[in-house]
């Protein structure tokens, strides 16, 4: 069994500015070069609310699905579908979750739990993404650089 990913961090934001810039402003903090597409990624969207579409969109116009968004409670927690498979291809039978706790310590001030959950499913990919060095981490520091700018 691989174990899940845990990533913690403090951010000087408030709650729902965390939640927002997670939610409605990944575009401006995930790294174009983390995609499944075919050709170079240009947006990455996650639609509001539970059920909502979490894709990206690419050079040549074409989508690429991630996952969808199956628990949606602003301000406090996120918890999206994450389906890509162990050769990086979204693949609508795989389900691992992605979850995402925005916890209020002060007005200005949000500790950010991020849990990659069930990476198992994924096969060897999921090793892969297990040991990827720069991985949740870095990708986490991108948006907590946004997030705090925003404050």
């Amino acid at each position: 069994m691989i174990p899940n990913i845990k990533k913690e961090l403090v951010i000087a934001a408030a709650q729902d500015t965390c939640f927002n810039v997670f939610t409605q402003k990944m575009d401006l903090w995930w790294p174009r070069e983390y995609h499944v597409g075919q050709c170079p990624m240009v947006e990455m969207l996650l639609e509001s609310g539970t059920g909502g579409r979490w894709y990206t969109r690419h050079e040549d116009g074409s989508e690429v699905n991630v996952g969808t968004v199956l628990t949606w409670n602003p301000f406090e927690l996120l918890v999206l579908n994450w389906q890509i498979d162990a050769n990086f291809r979204y693949n609508p039978k795989v389900v691992t979750e992605v979850e995402v706790k925005f916890i209020a310590e002060g007005a200005g001030t949000t500790r950010v739990l991020l849990e990659h959950k069930d990476l198992d499913r994924m096969g060897e990919g999921g090793k892969a993404i297990e040991s990827m060095d720069g991985g949740w981490g870095m990708i986490l520091n991108l948006y907590k650089n946004i997030a705090e700018h925003e404050a």
